[in-house]
């Protein structure tokens, strides 16, 4: 994943926060989702969090938390597997950010387990791209 700065992002307008080496533990997470739940996903996410027990294991085992501060256009490339959040942003100053979310084609989606709807087209997309067409 890839987050830019469109606008300065300091340790009070409520920056993208990471757990490093996060990404290399599998934690469960408590209750199931609901249906679209991507229509409020990125407003508040209440589904799909650790706890905080998880959440302070991993912690500690990757020393800490990363807050990422840059001026507009900077930008932090992270796994997106690593925990990652940021709280809401309580100063006067805007915090405006792109994120963009990658894959390689050779990682193709599947049907969701468990008999789930299918995400949208617009967030999975579902097009076979041979390697060789590129």
């Amino acid at each position: 994943s890839i987050s830019i700065n469109l606008t300065e992002n300091t340790e009070f307008n409520g920056p993208l926060m990471l757990i490093p080496g996060s990404h290399r533990v599998y934690v469960q997470c408590p209750g199931g989702t609901p249906d679209e739940h991507y229509r409020q996903s990125l407003r508040k996410q209440e589904y799909g969090v650790p706890s905080r027990e998880s959440l302070a294991q991993l912690i500690e085992r990757g020393g800490g938390i990363a807050a990422p501060k840059g001026e507009p256009g900077s930008a932090t490339m992270f796994d997106c597997n690593t925990m990652h959040g940021s709280v809401g942003n309580l100063s006067p100053y805007p915090r405006t950010n792109l994120f963009l979310v990658y894959n390689s084609i050779e990682n193709g989606l599947e049907d969701p387990f468990g008999g789930a709807r299918p995400r949208p087209e617009f967030l999975a997309e579902r097009e076979t791209i041979a390697v060789g067409d590129l």
